[in-house]
């Protein structure tokens, strides 16, 4: 069964919210905010609601950009569809443990950084094409738990 998820990097004027990841999958690298969209909800719906459960950020719609769509494989078996979203507010957090993990806006400059071990790995890849405001689709492919390339498929339709 394919899976709709969701990622979305929400900008704030101390930096972008991240989630250092409590449990599996990803336990202890950082990620954007998302999850599974459920049914009856649209990806938009499922973003808005995802961060603010996560994050507390009350999200108007058009402050979430669309900034791909993700393919994700799996050992060759697509799994999911992973919606990105990019999402610019004047709402501040402090860091602070929730459920999911250790909530902190994390400063651009750290993101990008090419010796950065603690992103998601097809975070990192995709991030570039997410900051350039790119809305583009891509296919992911992993291994069991490894990442291992990121293909550009082009515009999203």
């Amino acid at each position: 069964m394919v899976q709709k998820l969701t990622v979305v990097l929400v900008a704030t004027p101390t930096g972008i919210v991240m989630i250092n990841r409590l449990r599996p999958p990803y336990r202890g690298l950082w990620n954007g905010l998302g999850g599974k969209v459920e049914p009856g909800e649209t990806p938009l719906d499922g973003a808005l609601r995802e961060v603010q459960e996560e994050s507390g950020i009350a999200l108007d719609p058009a402050e979430a950009v669309p900034a791909g769509l993700v393919h994700w494989h799996v050992d060759g078996e697509l799994r999911g569809d992973l919606y990105l979203y990019y999402a610019l507010t004047a709402t501040t957090i402090a860091a602070r443990d929730t459920r999911e993990g250790l909530l902190a806006p994390r400063p651009l400059a750290w993101l990008q950084a090419p010796d950065n071990l603690g992103l998601v790995a097809d975070l990192k890849a995709l991030l570039p094409h997410i900051l350039a405001g790119e809305d583009l689709a891509y296919n992911a492919w992993f291994e069991g738990n490894d990442f291992k390339w990121l293909e550009l498929l082009g515009p999203r339709a």
